[in-house]
């Protein structure tokens, strides 16, 4: 909606909402006695919350950031939404900005727009979504929360024992206009999985925000509790958030070339490529958290080695066949990347991506040949051979392959990179420290 429409609207409440360095989603709220003056000058924030771990409400001072100083919330009127599951209510989501109106160099949004700019400059947008696993916990009738039910993958039982609380949420998603495209259930005890359809640009991110919010939101009215954690149950499934990426240029998917066996561009290998060459260091943000590595591991289809393949549930990147198939279009080609879970902050893991393709792009990277079977059953000399390495195993090292990466630094920008870094530091630390803390912290954080 335009600004315009928002003020015309007059919403009870209209929410301001960001994302933190932490992955988790925040926001501030208005009446509509001070919405005019909200839409034009925002809501002021203390710096410190994005120096915030996600375990507890204290600064981490290692970012450089503290209770000095404040910036501006400003609502995106053009992401904003009315939310069927809160009445009255109007969520859009925030960008960070100086006093002096300045984008702030901590906003994770302000870097995926950098990123988007950059990606411009070489004449592609992209159109992109996220995949989202989840899991459903009801009430275990002493105090504590238990998996929805035990049932197994796409069984019409989990179907059925979840379909008051799915029904709804299909029916609020489209009328969000978030585009549900297909559901079912996951492998997991109560686990989920909704796909979207993918958006252009910055809405992508947007819409993941929006998208989370809902589940969570509609679980809470539905007497359940909703998990996007990698691991919230220990002995089930982990939950992915596969992140779908695919480049245009004046309206044509530049991914899709008919004379390629895979009918996959150069670009599209580029693209690949760059992922492939900074796979370690995205996974510090894309699989963000102490508890996302419980889930990378080998043989449980999380992706945990850097390499590619067709319809390869190993590979962290998958190129879908689905694009050869009778009457599709060139339109629909695209890969997933794997390696992304529901702890992300969505503005962090597609700009981070978008910065290791542009770099593939720009240094006309190949990714070599696509890996047939899965890169786990073989030797580690056949994997030294075929440059396949296998992805950080905890937090720290991932931090550790984000510190030495320059590309994806110099992209996220010095401040944002120190900020960020300090924080997923002191969660490794933490948890470390206090490993018994590690499931009640996480479970319904995300």
């Amino acid at each position: 909606m335009t600004p315009q429409d928002l003020l015309q609207l007059s919403p009870r409440l209209t929410r301001a909402v960001w994302c933190d360095n932490a992955g988790l989603s925040r926001g501030k709220a208005v009446t509509a006695r001070l919405l005019e003056g909200f839409v034009q000058n925002g809501i002021g924030m203390t710096k410190g919350q994005q120096a915030l771990p996600m375990m507890m409400d204290a600064v981490s001072e290692d970012t450089g950031l503290s209770a000095v100083g404040e910036v501006r919330l400003i609502p995106d009127c053009e992401s904003a939404l009315l939310l069927p599951y809160a009445p009255g209510t109007v969520m859009a989501m925030a960008d960070m900005r100086t006093l002096e109106g300045l984008p702030w160099s901590h906003c994770p949004r302000s870097f995926l727009k950098r990123q988007l700019e950059a990606l411009g400059k070489l004449g592609y947008t992209v159109r992109s979504s996220f995949e989202n696993e989840f899991y459903l916990f009801r009430p275990d009738g002493a105090g504590g929360w238990t998996p929805l039910d035990g049932s197994n993958y796409a069984t019409l039982d989990a179907f059925d024992t979840a379909h008051s609380f799915t029904d709804k949420l299909i029916d609020t998603l489209e009328e969000m206009g978030l585009e549900p495209e297909s559901y079912y259930p996951e492998s997991g005890p109560g686990q989920q999985e909704i796909a979207i359809a993918p958006a252009e640009g910055l809405a992508a991110a947007d819409r993941q925000i929006h998208f989370k919010a809902a589940v969570k939101a509609l679980a809470v009215r539905h007497g359940l509790r909703a998990s996007f954690c990698a691991k919230p149950v220990l002995e089930g499934a982990g939950s992915g958030c596969h992140l779908h990426l695919s480049l245009w240029q004046g309206g044509h998917n530049v991914y899709f070339d008919p004379s390629d066996p895979l009918k996959l561009s150069r670009v599209a290998y580029a693209s690949i490529a760059g992922i492939l060459e900074h796979a370690r260091a995205l996974c510090a943000l894309t699989v963000p958290s102490v508890n996302s590595y419980r889930r990378l591991q080998p043989g449980t289809w999380a992706g945990a080695y850097a390499c590619y393949g067709v319809d390869n549930r190993e590979a962290s990147v998958r190129i879908l066949s689905s694009h050869w198939l009778a009457g599709s279009s060139g339109a629909s080609a695209h890969f997933e990347l794997k390696t992304v879970d529901g702890s992300s902050n969505p503005y962090l893991a597609l700009g981070a991506v978008l910065a290791a393709m542009i770099d593939g792009l720009e240094r006309g990277l190949t990714p070599g040949e696509p890996l047939s079977l899965s890169p786990g059953t073989l030797s580690e000399g056949e994997r030294e051979r075929l440059d396949i390495v296998q992805l950080p195993r905890t937090l720290g090292e991932a931090v550790q392959a984000l510190e030495q990466d320059r590309v994806l630094r110099a992209a996220l920008g010095e401040d944002l990179f120190r900020s960020f870094t300090a924080v997923r530091r002191l969660e490794a630390t933490y948890f470390a420290e206090h490993p018994e803390l590690e499931l009640e912290k996480h479970r319904f954080a995300y």
